[in-house]
């Protein structure tokens, strides 16, 4: 069965866009009832399968929510596989390091200052002594411990699978369940002496390895014995290609969930059996979606031909199919201004002076005030404003400037470049700012020390970014052009730099945009005496400006996934005895 290509829709109570598709009718027997974790964006939603599976994207947003509907669909892919293995079994090692990542993350949250939780163990001794002086056979009822396993542990054992993207049996289930139990006594033990002033090494922690994911049945089955694996998939191409060539993360997640929607459209991912009429009939069924030609041509098809390249050139593959396919449509007519205009900017940049009506994080209401200004006078990328570091604001000879360094995150090309500071962001206080926050960054929660933000494929630089869009959309009521209300201040800032003549060669390196014909350009260095007598050619954006300020709150650094654990807190509490 070829699954229908979904689209995101519109609630109309809410306006919020979803996902739907529908169960693959060979798995609708199995899956009907079932309740699936999808992430999307890594947030994670619960969803209960009938003949459709559905999930909101959370978000009002047309461009955004096509973004995260690539993530869903990719999600959509790996549950239909799930069903189509069935469930896996896990062994000891495998567990015991999913225990693991339940206890570092209570541990990185609770462990420097434990408050309550460090009660957590004293509670528990309560409760055994108050069981113990029950009679035998519930004491014996007690010894199995599954109904009180699952009251305390289920949803963080279905929460740690369901991050995996894994179903097992139920005989893991029931393993994971008892493990669970050991490291949260562990971990209330270790939380019980931190509260108690004892901050000596954690021997226990060490005990858990690194997750490694068992290999899925049809996986085994589909991989032959040399080292060249699943080759013949698209997906397997793709992870070859990954492994051998020097690219971001996020370049092939974004190739991997529009390959994985090709895969839906056709019913499977032979590669050798995949005709150029495949790949005509998704093009137009791509158009008929609504897609832009520029995200059909640059992203969809893209995707699936750097597979098939992949393909021909490393292996057998005779023949890329999808080569010559494209949307051939006419480009729209431009409409309006590429960026924001002069009153645009202006309305904007004094609604930061009010910062948000909504209750947010303290970097993102960092990031609601200062990002906007500095777009305006640097004209640099959002995601390059939002990752920056504080340890990269540095001097020379007395002129202050702005290293975008790849380290912090993502950058054009991975190029490592520097700006000047526009004189009207000092008189705003954006350099006493950074050095207050200090080395790390100033709009989103740091991550801890040692992290490679370079390979992180969803940083959290990114979420700050979209807080900025929404804020301007819907609070300060502009619609960007383009829809790209980021994007916006690159084109106003280079509209500006022509007014005011900018140096185009020093404006095109500020911007990260050295030219490819050039190569004289990428010659020499860049003083910051330069960079800032051309930053300093714009004039203020004169605005009525106040005393307000967001906060200067320095964060601690929290781990990976979500700053608290995404499961509820572990409550250890007597089950209830049953009725006679």
């Amino acid at each position: 069965m070829v699954l229908p290509m979904p689209s995101p829709y519109k609630h109309k109570a809410t306006g919020v866009y979803w996902l739907k598709q529908r169960v693959p009718s060979r798995l609708v027997a199995r899956a009907k009832g079932q309740a699936v974790t999808v992430f999307v964006d890594e947030v994670p939603s619960l969803v209960k399968l009938g003949e459709y599976i559905k999930v909101s994207l959370r978000t009002k947003d047309p461009a955004e929510a096509k973004r995260r509907s690539q993530d869903a669909e990719a999600e959509f892919s790996r549950i239909w596989l799930s069903f189509e293995d069935g469930p896996v079994s896990l062994n000891l090692k495998q567990i015991t390091a999913l225990c693991g990542e339940m206890y570092h993350t209570i541990r990185a949250v609770l462990e420097d200052d434990p408050g309550e939780a460090a009660q957590w163990v004293q509670r528990r001794r309560d409760r055994e002594e108050q069981y113990s002086k029950q009679k035998p056979a519930w004491r014996a009822a007690l010894m199995i411990g599954h109904p009180s396993l699952e009251a305390r542990l289920g949803s963080w054992v279905d929460g740690a699978l369901a991050e995996k993207k894994l179903r097992v049996d139920e005989k893991t289930r029931q393993r994971c369940l008892v493990e669970f139990d050991r490291a949260a006594t562990e971990i209330a033990l270790l939380l019980e002496r931190r509260g108690k002033g004892d901050f000596s090494k954690d021997v226990v922690g060490e005990r858990f390895p690194k997750f490694e994911a068992p290999q899925r049945p049809a996986e085994a089955a589909a991989k032959p014995s040399g080292v060249t694996g699943d080759t013949n998939t698209l997906t397997g191409l793709l992870a070859h290609k990954q492994r051998t060539q020097t690219k971001k993360d996020a370049t092939f997640k974004t190739y991997l969930g529009c390959v994985n929607r090709f895969i839906a459209f056709i019913g499977h991912e032979d590669a050798r059996r995949i005709t150029k009429d495949d790949a005509r009939r998704w093009r137009d069924e791509l158009i008929k979606s609504g897609l832009a030609k520029k995200t059909i041509n640059d992203q969809y098809l893209t995707s699936l031909k750097v597979a098939l390249s992949h393909g021909v050139k490393e292996f057998d593959l005779p023949l890329n199919v999808a080569a010559s396919i494209r949307d051939e449509r006419d480009d729209p007519a431009p409409v309006g201004s590429k960026g924001y205009s002069e009153e645009q900017a202006r309305a904007i940049l004094a609604a930061t002076f009010r910062g948000s009506a909504k209750d947010l994080a303290v970097p993102y209401q960092r990031a609601i005030f200062w990002v906007p200004w500095i777009c305006a006078y640097t004209g640099l990328r959002v995601s390059e404003v939002t990752q920056f570091q504080g340890r990269h604001l540095r001097e020379e000879n007395g002129v202050p400037y702005l290293f975008i360094s790849p380290e912090d995150g993502s950058t054009k090309g991975k190029n490592a470049w520097t700006t000047g500071i526009h004189q009207h962001l000092i008189d705003l206080g954006l350099i006493d700012m950074l050095r207050s926050i200090g080395d790390g960054p100033a709009f989103y929660t740091p991550y801890p020390e040692g992290t490679d933000l370079k390979s992180l494929s969803d940083h959290r630089a990114k979420s700050a970014g979209d807080k900025i869009a929404e804020w301007v959309k819907e609070e300060v009521g502009i619609a960007p052009p383009g829809n790209r209300p980021s994007h916006a201040w690159r084109h106003l800032f280079t509209t500006l730099s022509r007014t005011y003549k900018m140096d185009k060669e020093a404006r095109d390196y500020m911007l990260g945009s050295r030219s490819k014909t050039d190569a004289r350009e990428g010659y020499g260095d860049w003083s910051p005496e330069v960079v800032d007598a051309e930053v300093n050619k714009l004039p203020r954006f004169e605005v009525a400006e106040t005393e307000f300020r967001p906060s200067l709150q320095k964060l601690a650094a929290l781990p990976l996934k979500s700053a608290t654990p995404a499961r509820p807190p572990l409550r250890l509490r007597k089950p209830r005895a049953k009725r006679a």
